[in-house]
């Protein structure tokens, strides 16, 4: 793994589009500053329709600001923990911008204030903010007082400080070591084991990686217990603050989305794929020809030596191909996304593992993500990039304020591309053997991870959620007793829980994004069918699919959802997606069965 300073430039993302250097981010700062001074000044006392129309421009424009601030300071300490340089500048952004938000903090309520006829005449007058204002008269009953929420305001940093917290534990502290295999140096570390060793078809290797990485988690999981149970009950303390029926209702108001419809979604998940992934892990069993199959082997590939090596300029070649479909300018915006430096590909010590991408409203999107030749990375670009596209059509046709889609939603264009690409593939398969390939990636990397990880890390989230509510505070001890009990109802007998299994909590930040985790199912289960509409549609299903693009969050996820042509009131389309998943297992069966490769 080389030094950050080491690597090729053309794989890093050009961050000085955003700001050139320090001096012009700390600029924007000061000028941010005056700005919410003014702001401040300017709009304490709305009057009048006029007047309110001035301020929400005002306001969005502001909103654009912090997004581009938050965006650069953030994601730049993202592909090096070792350099102090950005972790010092985030720190002076987050300090500023409680100042900042904790002056702002009597526009929403004010807004709520307002008398209901104005407020309705707005939103009829003014619909590029309509769904702003709509959220606003649903949250009304829950603001405090304006001293109340400047107070809140201006502790934003402290209460958001769990999620820092927690990634200074997993990519600063956390000290692996490396180890022999058979006279083979074995690079023992976040990525490596997560990327290379999770999956290595050598069992013995595989498992004592496996044993060796939560080893070092086990260390840690009383400090990072003590960070996450912060995390939920300072979460549970607001929603009671702010007078919520419980904290998942807290939660999901952030969503826009009701509560049955998350209990249902968790629930069908766990009585319906379960079986399916049962099915799956057997399959793995049965081509390695394991004498048992446990939680160290459920990453395993089907016919991993098949997987072709893709160098990035052949990744762009394919994925401007395979979505080409979703029409000229949607290509274009790949091709600018690979050409002009959008993405960080790069692989060097103290990058975080994973792969994001982030929409800054006044600049293009940014895409983290360690590219290691393999085909199956083609699809993790495809996925981001169709997060880059909508954040492009989004922040293009639609205010600031509205510009970022629900979380329930915004997996949904990058799953379509996932899927799409797949799809592709699939039809370009020369035979048997490749077809098989294609369709283990789908259920080994697509659905794996997006359904079956997530879900587990949701239905490990719903729990502790519940114990929160019942008053409880929560350990070590009763987070890995959590998961470990999920892990059990949904794998049943057919994979043994390997020591460390219980762990596996520890290995995600999504648990301090709030209900993050479960809106993964959401999303997939309304890009697998979007993906349908794509490869075997025609071009007004195209068309439709980029007009919700353009809708960005001016709109609801399950009207967004509605407009794409997907229900989301009911559990149909999950289950829809349920048996493709199950559909896909069936034929990975099939055809391990005629080329004669089960043990």
């Amino acid at each position: 793994m080389k030094k950050r300073s080491e690597v090729d430039i053309k794989e890093t993302w050009k961050l000085e589009d955003m700001y050139a250097n320090d001096e012009a981010f700390y600029k924007e700062i000061e000028g941010l500053k005056q700005k919410a001074s003014d702001f401040s000044n300017n709009f304490k006392n709305i009057e009048s329709l006029e007047d309110l129309y001035k301020s929400l421009k005002a306001y969005s424009e502001i909103d654009a600001i912090i997004d581009c601030l938050g965006t650069f300071a953030g994601i730049s300490m993202e592909v090096d923990t070792s350099d102090q340089g950005p972790i010092k500048r985030y720190a002076n952004f987050t300090n500023d911008l409680s100042k900042i938000s904790s002056k702002l903090s009597f526009y929403e309520p004010s807004l709520a204030k307002l008398d209901k006829n104005i407020l309705e005449e707005a939103i009829k007058a003014y619909p590029e903010f309509a769904y702003f204002l709509e959220k606003i008269e649903k949250k009304k009953a829950h603001m405090l007082t304006d001293e109340a929420e400047a107070l809140l305001a201006s502790l934003e940093p402290s209460l958001d400080a769990p999620y820092k917290n927690y990634n200074d534990m997993r990519y600063g502290d956390m000290a692996f070591e490396n180890f022999q295999y058979q006279g083979e140096e074995i690079i023992l570390d976040h990525n490596t084991f997560e990327e290379y060793l999770e999956a290595d078809p050598r069992t013995d290797l595989r498992r004592e990686a496996f044993k060796r990485y939560h080893d070092v988690l086990r260390k840690y999981e009383n400090a990072d217990a003590s960070v996450y149970n912060n995390q939920v009950t300072t979460e549970k303390r607001l929603a009671d603050i702010r007078g919520y029926e419980s904290v998942f209702h807290y939660l999901l108001a952030r969503q826009d989305v009701d509560f049955e419809i998350y209990e249902k979604q968790l629930d069908t998940i766990m009585e319906k794929l379960a079986p399916h992934m049962r099915k799956y892990a057997q399959i793995i069993k049965r081509h390695y020809g394991l004498e048992e199959m446990t939680y160290a082997d459920l990453k395993l590939g089907i016919d991993p030596s098949y997987e072709l090596e893709v160098d990035i300029d052949k990744a762009r070649e394919y994925i401007l191909d395979g979505l080409s479909p979703l029409g000229d300018e949607y290509v274009s915006y790949l091709d600018k996304a690979f050409a002009d430096r959008w993405i960080d590909y790069a692989q060097n010590t103290g990058k975080r593992t994973g792969a994001f991408c982030a929409s800054p409203y006044k600049s293009h999107p940014y895409i983290m993500t360690c590219y290691n030749n393999a085909m199956s990375q083609v699809m993790t670009l495809a996925h981001e990039l169709g997060h880059a596209c909508q954040g492009i059509y989004s922040n293009s046709n639609q205010e600031a304020l509205v510009s970022n889609m629900s979380m329930y939603f915004v997996e949904a264009p990058s799953t379509a591309n996932e899927i799409t690409m797949e799809r592709y593939l699939l039809k370009k398969a020369k035979d048997k053997r490749e077809k098989l390939w294609v369709l283990s990636t789908m259920i080994g990397k697509t659905y794996y991870h997006n359904f079956v990880t997530h879900f587990l890390e949701a239905s490990f989230q719903r729990d502790v959620y519940r114990a929160v509510e019942r008053g409880e505070s929560l350990g070590a001890a009763d987070f890995n007793r959590i998961f470990k009990e999920n892990l059990e109802k949904f794998w049943k007998d057919s994979v043994k829980l390997d020591e460390g299994s219980e762990l596996t909590w520890m290995r995600q930040p999504h648990y301090y994004m709030g209900l993050y985790p479960y809106t993964y199912s959401a999303g997939l289960t309304i890009g697998t069918i979007i993906s349908d509409k794509i490869v075997n549609g025609d071009d007004e299903d195209r068309k439709r699919w980029i007009e919700v693009l353009k809708l960005g969050g001016s709109k609801g996820p399950i009207e967004l959802a509605k407009e794409a042509g997907v229900d989301m009131t009911n559990t149909h389309a999950l289950e829809e997606a349920i048996a493709f998943i199950g559909s896909i297992i069936d034929q990975i069966d099939e055809l391990l069965e005629e080329l004669d490769m089960y043990k």
